[in-house]
């Protein structure tokens, strides 16, 4: 796959797009008789830029296929995008931008999951992160008994 192959694909897809809502526009104006005949070209192109459009995807995903290796931004890793979005920013070795959005549920899911796998990785490597995000407060040793509002056992 070449760009120049892409761009091809990608200018057959604008041309027959643009034959489709010509022909529309045209059929919008006609007569009856003349009508129905450039509606027919109309469709048949809106067939065509159907088949240029899957075809223009079906290589796009070939050439992009693959694992895309980033690094978070430096400068802001994580932004909200249109009020609605939380969106995940990084930047490919060679210096392109990679952006995932996710949905507030989806965005707190990530979270939690990532800083699960965070206290594992660091607790496997002797890091002091589980300290830090441990659940409840370190014990004393003994369990202690409830007590009522004097102080006595309950």
């Amino acid at each position: 796959m070449t760009a120049e192959r892409l761009f091809n694909l990608a200018a057959e897809f604008a041309q027959a797009t643009g034959n489709a809502e010509r022909f529309h526009a045209r059929a919008a104006s006609a007569t009856d008789d003349d009508r129905t005949a450039i509606t027919v070209k109309a469709v048949s192109w809106e067939g065509i830029a159907a088949q240029r459009r899957e075809a223009l995807r079906t290589e796009l995903r070939e050439a992009l296929r693959g694992t895309v290796t980033a690094m978070p931004d430096e400068e802001l890793p994580v932004a909200i995008w249109q009020r609605r979005h939380v969106e995940i920013r990084a930047t490919t070795l060679d210096a392109a931008r990679v952006r995932v959005r996710y949905s507030p549920a989806q965005a707190v899911a990530l979270g939690t999951a990532l800083i699960a796998f965070a206290t594992l990785t660091d607790q496997r490597g002797g890091g002091i992160l589980g300290d830090i995000l441990a659940t409840f407060p370190p014990t004393t040793g003994a369990s202690q008994e409830p007590r009522d509002e004097e102080g006595e056992p309950a």
